[in-house]
């Protein structure tokens, strides 16, 4: 089945796109036929991604390899647990908890046993470790002010479901709502070109982190370019832009 025409793909990323779902996609339809819990991948995912702590802390280039092969088994693992969810009709809150929290703490574990090794090194990183933390903080700022503004940019959309601006998911028309998501022009574009949603995400911030930057041998420059990126796109698109529309709309809806 292709991203196309499968419902239970959801707003993919490039780097899901092109990178992840094509292995995703094909592990995730054979679990669905198992008894294995969205749950249980969730765990699983986590705990595949702690194998990849020492490698970062010991840091050298055979190291930082294995460990961005071990992260990108574990965010496919991530990917199969939302998709078995929506397949089996098994999303729950607990579940949608248990995979964010997961998901940040090994995030945070990460990245300190990256710049641990790297400031133990003889390069860069060693000669300046607190441009390096500083650049680690800022991209843990990034990942915490992104989910809280989608937070409420979640509530806003809600609202708008609510008062009809938007139409509920039982009635939306899958030829103007490809795979029951509600995509701006924009993103429709991009979706019928390049079977993506967005150009950027915390999926591709987090792929530079933990596996290009790794995999070229540049993990400190991935951790800034990650961080750079992360937040002059969330303070562009996830505030700048959806703010000024959302006031926009206020005052003329005021007026």
């Amino acid at each position: 089945m292709s991203l196309r025409n499968n419902p239970s793909v959801r707003y993919p990323t490039p780097w899901d796109s092109y990178a992840t779902l094509p292995l995703s996609i094909p592990l995730s339809e054979a679990l669905v036929k198992t008894k294995i819990t969205p749950n249980q991948v969730t765990i699983l995912s986590f705990i595949v991604a702690l194998f990849a702590i020492p490698c970062f802390i010991v840091g050298t280039y055979p190291y930082l390899l294995l460990a961005a092969i071990i992260y990108q088994f574990s965010y496919i693992l991530d990917c199969v647990d939302g998709y078995i969810a929506r397949k089996k009709g098994m999303r729950s809150g607990f579940g949608y908890w248990l995979d964010h929290v997961l998901d940040e703490v090994k995030l945070a574990l990460l990245l300190i046993a990256l710049i641990y090794g790297q400031i133990t090194g003889v390069g860069f990183a060693h000669h300046h470790p607190n441009l390096v933390w500083i650049a680690g903080f800022a991209y843990l700022y990034s990942r915490v002010f992104g989910k809280g503004d989608l937070l409420i940019k979640s509530g806003i959309e809600n609202e708008k479901i609510g008062s009809g601006v938007i139409p509920a998911p039982d009635i939306i028309d899958e030829a103007k709502y490809p795979n029951g998501m509600i995509l701006t022009p924009m993103q429709m574009k991009l979706w019928e070109k390049f079977m993506i949603t967005t150009p950027f995400s915390v999926c591709e911030s987090q792929a530079i982190l933990f596996v290009l930057g790794p995999l070229f041998n540049v993990p400190i420059a991935g951790l800034i370019a990650a961080a750079f990126l992360a937040l002059l796109w969330h303070f562009v698109i996830d505030v700048w832009r959806f703010w000024r529309k959302e006031f926009a709309m206020a005052k003329r809806t005021a007026g």
